[in-house]
This record gives structure tokens, sequence and C-alpha cells, in this order.
């Protein structure tokens, strides 16, 4: 029985920047089992600025690893099976595999701050289940994304201020309190009041996302490398339909003309399409109020993410468009909004390296960042049982795209399923603020199609395991 040969290489989803560098390693195959048709992907990963603590925020960091292959002479790169059993994680570390085997989650074992390194991992490739033949010849190449674990437990939604829109209690301004109960909508009494976007009565259905239970999320905005290297595994067709030209050369090779800066002009069919290709999905506006505020953590009236009313726009950086990019001026800046600087920055530019703290960071209560200013955050609605909450958060991207690029998960096609949260490096103050509900339906109302805005990022997130 001829061996399979394996051409290994190791390639980064993710951006290769100061705060926030993510890298694979030492990638290799090896131990390949033709009874069962399977083969150890060996590699390392690491990056720096991981976390994990069992007090206050009882949360960590971690790595979505996926792995995608192809029969040699070929463009046709499909996504691997991995095994949720014969998996080794290095010393210090945890690896889960959830039940559909579209990749692998790693995050500390026990609680601690500083770089994570993962040396001499192992997961099991079930090529036999994604029709590979013992003896037949491919290329796989590895992707790593950080993600940011948000447990299980009740928030608030709004924050019982002056935001346009902003979830509410009944006929109060009080923030509602989600928990594990029925979420049953209306104006009046202990129900959720949508407050002029969304229904005015009947309950939230049980698949919907309301942020209770857990997920990960990306800790940054997807950068505009992470964008290319989807464009460039993906064949000419399926990449033209997805296009954004913020990168020179041909296909497959397409090189980011910005690297390090987050994704622009992007929509709900790219986002859609880019989840399902990375066996994530797309996250509901409440998951992304869960997301910046907290567990059980009291609303603070007019917030922003980092959980103050406190904000200092950025109006210049150094080293522009680097991997080395930072902040100038003002020293103390937080996000990228409203700015005179009015261009993109670096993903995670604000994740300082010392002496920093949540306000300075700009990072939501348990550690995402971005997610006021710099892109808005498209994710899916609480408009009506017909669109955004017909939502399931069950479904994750197989790794497959339909024939013409487009997701193959007919329930997150639609953009009347979609709005967006925060606002762009040229939007609002105002709209930064995390409660803030005014472009929570804008794909529908504000344009009535699946607008390709040049604020518009993309953030993927997957339920907990």
């Amino acid at each position: 029985m001829k061996k399979i040969i394996l051409s290994f290489t190791a390639l980064l989803l993710v951006a290769f920047s100061y705060a926030n560098n993510i890298a694979v390693a030492n990638a290799t195959l090896s131990g390949q089992n033709v009874t069962l048709h399977t083969e150890i992907i060996n590699f390392d990963v690491s990056w720096a600025n991981s976390w994990r603590t069992s007090t206050n925020e009882s949360n960590y960091d971690g790595a979505w690893i996926f792995v995608k292959f192809r029969k040699m002479g070929t463009l046709d790169w499909r996504h691997c099976t991995i095994s949720t059993t014969g998996f080794v994680v290095a010393s210090g570390g945890v690896i889960t595999v959830p039940t559909d085997k579209k990749g692998a989650f790693i995050y500390k074992a026990t609680d601690g701050i500083g770089a994570a390194n993962y040396v001499a991992n192992q997961l099991v490739w079930e090529y036999g289940t994604d029709g590979i033949l013992d003896n037949e010849t491919v290329e796989i190449r590895v992707f790593a994304l950080e993600m940011v674990y948000i447990p299980q437990g009740s928030f608030q939604l709004g924050s019982g201020g002056t935001e346009s829109n902003c979830f509410k209690t009944g006929a109060t301004a009080a923030p509602y309190l989600i928990t594990a109960a029925t979420v049953t909508f209306g104006a009046t009494g202990s129900n959720l009041n949508t407050n002029g976007i969304g229904p005015t009565s009947g309950t939230i259905p049980t698949a919907y996302p309301t942020g209770f239970n857990a997920f990960w999320i990306m800790k940054y905005e997807t950068s505009q490398q992470q964008y290319v290297d989807f464009l460039n595994h993906i064949d000419l067709a399926k990449a033209t339909f997805n296009d954004i030209t913020f990168h020179t050369g041909t296909h497959p090779n397409f090189v980011a003309n910005n690297a390090e800066r987050a994704a622009y002009s992007c929509n709900t069919q790219r986002l859609a399409a880019m989840a399902d290709w990375s066996g994530l999905r797309p996250f509901t506006e409440m998951e992304y109020e869960k997301a910046c505020r907290g567990y059980n953590t009291p609303a603070v009236a007019n917030e922003y993410p980092w959980g103050t009313t406190t904000i200092y726009p950025l109006t210049a950086v150094t080293n522009t468009g680097l991997l080395n990019e930072t902040v100038s001026t003002p020293l103390n800046a937080n996000c990228n909004i409203q700015s005179s600087y009015n261009n993109l920055t670096r993903v995670g530019l604000f994740a300082r390296t010392t002496g920093s703290t949540r306000e300075l960071s700009g990072g939501t209560y348990y550690g995402v960042m971005d997610m006021g200013g710099s892109e808005a955050e498209i994710c899916i609605n609480a408009l009506s049982p017909t669109t955004g909450l017909a939502f399931d958060g069950s479904l994750h991207g197989d790794g497959l795209l339909d024939a013409t690029g487009a997701t193959n998960i007919a329930n997150w096609v639609g953009f009347a399923k979609y709005g967006w949260r925060n606002a762009g490096y040229n939007g609002a103050l105002a709209e930064a603020r995390l409660s803030d509900r005014l472009t929570a339906n804008y794909f529908t109302t504000g344009y009535g199609y699946d607008v390709q805005a040049g604020g518009n990022g993309i953030r993927l997130a997957r339920t907990a395991p």
C-alpha cells in the first residue's frame, strides 16, 4: 500500500501585527493509518496577549485552527475533517474539537496572562471521509484565527441611556436582563421593548442566539491579509464573486495592499461566504452587546464598548500601514471614529503592550478589540421571525461554497437578516455606543440592498462546543 504523500504549508489567516501576532510553525504530517484512513497533522501555534481567568470575566482567549487541502495539480481547496478523538495538545493547553469536525479550538488550561506558545500539537485528519485515497498526493494548509471565549451567563441589553432605538424593559428606559428564560417582546411590563426596530409581540425562537449561551468571537476584525488569504484559497470564479480590490497581483496569488489594516467594503454576501469557508458563523446584535458589556455587569448609560462614556478618537498614527503601526496622537486615543485621520488602521492598534487599561485599549469586558469604531460590525438583527430572528445559531460553515461563491447555508442568505452595530472610522461618535441600534436594520431601511459600504468590516463567531 502506497503511503499518502502530503506537502504541508503553514499559512496564517491573521494579520502579522505588533500587538496581535499569531503564527503556525513546524507543520508536518505523520502516522498515516490506511485502515482508518487518517493522518496526523503536527503543528506549533503561538500568539501574544493571551490570558485565562477564573475570576471576574471568567473567560479566555484561544485560536480557531482549521485546515484546507487540495489534490496536487488542482486549484480546488477543500476543508479537512478533524477527528474528535486522538488529538494531542502541548503542555498547558486544551484542545476542543466541535462535533461537526470543521476545526479545533486551542486555549490555556489554567489561569495566566502572557504569550501563548503551544508546541508539538497533533490533530487527526480523517482524509478518507474527505474523499482522498491512500495513495493520492495532496497539499494541505493550516489557518489560525485568534478568538475570545464568551461564557454563558445573564447580561443586560440596553444601557438605560439615550442611544437610538436601544433595547429596554417594557415602558421604562431600564435595561433588559437576558437570562435562560424565554424572551417575550412587548412595550409593557417586563417584556423586551425593541424601541422602534423589531417585533412588538411574540417570543424569540430558541435557535436564535440571545447571547446567554457561550460562544466564541474573533478577537480582532478581519484584516485585509485574512480576506486575501480567503480569496486565494477559492477558485477564480468564486474569488471574483467575493472580490474586494484592496490587493494587487493575479489569482491565486493576490497580495494585500495594506495587510495589517481592517478589510473594508464588505457586505452580508462576503461575510457569509467567509464564515462558511472558515467553519464559523455570523453573530447576532444581542451577542454583540454580551461580548461588550459582560456577564451580569450593570449597564452604564450611554457607555462605549470599553465600559465608560469617555472617548478619545484617533487623529494620527506612526508607521502608517506597517506591522508596527502605533498610536501617535492623542496618546490616549482608544478608537478610530469620527477622526481627522479618516483612514483605516492596523487591526488591534489600541492594544498597547504596556501600561494599558480597558478604556485605553478600547477593549470590551471580555477582551474583544475594536468593537467601537474602525469598522461597522455586520451582524444578525432581531427584526422579525422571517428575517434575523429566523437565524439558527447551531449552524456553522462546512468549508464549502456554492458554485457561484456564495454560502451554501440558506439560513444565512438575505440582506434583510442583517444590520450593523458600531460605526466605521468615518461614522458618528454616538453610533459607537454599545447599545446604539440606529443601524440595526440599515441594510433594509437605509439602502434596501446588500450594500458594500466602505466602513463595513467582517468579524465572525462560533457557538461554543
